[in-house]
Parts: C-alpha cells; structure tokens; sequence
C-alpha cells in the first residue's frame, strides 16, 4: 500500500517546478512526504537529458533506484521528464522494474495511474524562499546542437493571469524570490504584455519580494531593460544570458539567429546601465567547425565586459537526433578532443578570472542576502543553486533579507557577518 513518497529533481529549475507538481498530485492522492528515500513506499525521479552527461547522471540515479526497489517488496518507481521523453523506446533495458514511465508534464498520466481525478496543476506545492515560476514550456528555436524541441515541443507561454495566480500562491506559501523560468523567457507574451511587463506586474504586486530573469535568449530580449531594471529595484540586477558563442560563423552554424554584432550591441547597453548587474553567460567551445580565430574571438569577448559575473563553459557533445551531429558525420570537421579540452580549460580559467574581479569589488562593502537556511543564503548577484552561496559567521532567520557584510568572496563560497551583529 502505498503511504509515502519521495521526489527526486535532476536537471535545472524548470523541471523543479515539474517536481513540485508532481509532489502535489502526489499529496492529493493521500501520500505523505517521506523523511527520505529508503523509507518512501514510491519515488518519483524526475529526469533531465538535455545533453549526454545530464542523461548518464539520470541513468545512473534510475539504476539505484531499481536496486533500492529491489530490497523491499511492494516499492514503486515512477521515472518521468525527459529521459522518457528522449529514450523511451531505446531498448536499453531495466524497463520492467519500472512502474510508470511519464513523459514531460505528464500530469494526467500520473494521476491516472494513482486513480486520482487530473488535477489543476497550476497550484503548486513546495517550500522555501526562492521559487521558481514557470511562465512557458517548450521552445521553438532550431538551435543545430540542442535536442529540447524534439523532448518538450514548441514553445507555449503560460498566460499571465495563471502566472500572477500561481506567483500569489507562492508568496502566501513563504517565497521571498520569485524566478521567471522557461527553455526561451524572452519569448514569452500574453495578448499585449510581453516579459519585461509581466515582471513589472509581478514588482508592483509583490514589491517586498526579488523577482529574477532567467533565460534571456540574446535575440529574443525585449527592449526596456534599463528602465525595468532602474525602476524596479526589487527585480534583482541578474541576467542570465545564454550566448552559446562570439564567433558569428559559429553562431550561424549553430542556428542561433544572431551574430557578434549583435551580442557587442547588447552587452555594451547592459554595461551603459547605471547599476551594477550580474550577467551569467554560458557558452560552448569544441564545436564542429570552430577555429582557433572563432576561439580568440569568444576568449576576447569574455575579457571585455567587467558585468560578467558567472561564466559557465561547456564542451560540445554530438547529441544523438542533432541536426549537428548528422552534419558533422558529413562534413568530418569535429575539433579534436584533445583541442576543445585545452579551450575549455582556458575557458574556466577566464571564468575565474571574471569573477576574482567581481570579489574585489564585493569584500567590504554591505549587501543583502537572501537567508535560504539559518546558515547561509545568497545576493542579488547569484542565482539560488548554481551561483555562490554566502555562508554566515552566526544563525539568522531563514526567509528573511539580511543586511551582511562581505568579509570573504575568493571564491564560490562567500563569508559574511549580519551587519547589525
């Protein structure tokens, strides 16, 4: 019978809020939150397979599970999101020891099979003080490397009055950070009101509470960003920008839509913005066809812009479905292994560099942080999870803004005092 249950969220924030409904679908059907794994009568992993490693992590985690259900007679597994979505019919193996297999935001499907009537899974459960609002699914960018559209579909925006109830229901539930999620936010739109007017909405409805922008496709940024930014100060100085590359060939190949031109036009703004704003930026290096003059020209743009904050550098992997790893069969120009790990390592190397700029500037000064716990939290200038983590020298009241001051930032963990302490 089942009485507990457990979830277990791979991947990035998107499918947290997944999880979450999940576990509210979950707590209808009567199930209670187990203490942990070993003692939870049905988990539910759900999976991220965007790029090779995330779904070797996820088929990792599927193989304890099936073990952990091995050891006790009447366990369940439900293994959902985007694994099943990408390898469903693979024939690797091991699919009889799982109960249900649930693709992305199958939520009928599991209420269905917990015979519950579908619920509207636009209330979400959960706790703690950042959470994420997710205000679209799906994406409809044809990015050469990327495998999202074949597992979530096209983009689909959520409306706004669904957004803004859900953002309610959060805060009433104790979130003191609201993050705007979606595989291309900057797409987003609801009749007349597009992104930067849906978080300005939110800042005025919640004006006690950080709102945070993630996943600001470079083309698709609307204009006004200085003006939101300047008249909203709770909507934090944090961008995060996925530009992939510099290189205009590069950004060609890759189907990206725009060029360097293009990301010099937008940074330069970010910068003439009279605020000190974090900007996170991830990029690619290794990918098919890149040289070393497409390579000098990312190092050199990563150099320019003192905004950088966070610099996340991946190397490129032939996604299985890509229309880049059918083409690089074709064309047999893949950078060597060998090369792309050098670059990336030089990468991190700038990323490291970025952010020793970011520290000196930050050590001394006061702030305010973000209590996640009684121990530690996190600034305007980094993303609960993925950024640094500010540990503090004494308890203080989790959920609450704590003025600290900055005593230690060398590196990803950042030390502070309360500043009244």
């Amino acid at each position: 019978m089942r009485r507990s249950y457990s979830v277990i969220s791979l991947g990035c924030p998107k499918n947290r809020v997944d999880s979450e409904r999940y576990q509210w679908i979950l707590q209808r059907a009567g199930l209670t939150d187990a203490v942990n794994t070993e003692s939870a009568d049905l988990i539910i992993l759900n999976t991220c397979a965007f790029i090779a490693p995330a779904a070797e992590e996820s088929l990792d985690y599927m193989a304890d599970l099936i073990e952990w259900k091995r050891r006790k007679e009447g366990r369940e597994l439900v293994v959902a999101g985007c694994l099943p979505g990408r390898y469903s019919d693979d024939g690797s193996g091991g699919l009889e020891d799982i109960d249900l297999l649930l693709g992305p935001e199958d939520w009928q499907g599991l209420a269905r099979w917990l015979g519950t009537i579908p619920p509207d899974v636009s209330l979400v459960c959960g706790t703690g003080p950042y959470r994420y609002l997710k205000i679209a699914e799906g994406c409809s960018n044809s990015c050469a490397y990327c495998t999202i559209p074949s597992i979530r579909g096209r983009f689909r925006a959520v409306d706004s009055e669904t957004v803004l109830a859900e953002s309610d229901l959060l805060v009433r539930q104790g979130a003191m950070e609201l993050g705007l999620v979606a595989q291309d936010a900057g797409r987003w739109s609801s009749g007349e009101k597009n992104l930067f007017q849906l978080a300005e909405e939110l800042a005025v409805r919640h004006p006690d509470r950080w709102i945070r922008l993630y996943y600001l496709h470079p083309a698709h940024i609307p204009d006004g960003l200085e003006e939101l930014l300047t008249c909203h100060s709770n909507i934090v100085p944090y961008l995060d920008i996925p530009v992939q590359h510099v290189s205009s060939k590069v950004l060609k190949r890759m189907g990206r839509g725009y060029g360097e031109e293009h990301l010099r036009r937008l940074m330069d703004s970010i910068e003439r913005i009279n605020l000190d704003i974090a900007v996170r930026m991830t990029v690619i290096t290794g990918y098919p066809g890149e040289t070393h003059s497409d390579f000098q020209l990312l190092r050199t743009f990563l150099g320019d812009y003192p905004s950088l904050r966070h610099i996340a550098a991946f190397m490129w992997y032939p996604e299985e479905g890509t229309l880049e790893q059918k083409r690089t069969v074709e064309l047999c120009d893949a950078v060597e292994y060998g090369v792309a790990a050098s670059r990336l390592a030089e990468l991190s190397s700038i990323g490291d560099a970025a952010y020793s700029a970011w520290d000196t500037r930050l050590e001394g000064q006061i702030v305010t942080v973000l209590a996640d716990d009684d121990n530690s939290g996190h600034t305007l200038w980094d993303a609960p999870e993925v950024d640094s983590v500010v540990t503090f020298t004494e308890k203080v009241k989790a959920g609450t803004f704590v003025k600290s001051r900055i005593l230690d930032s060398s590196g990803a963990v950042i030390v502070a005092e309360p500043a009244d302490s």
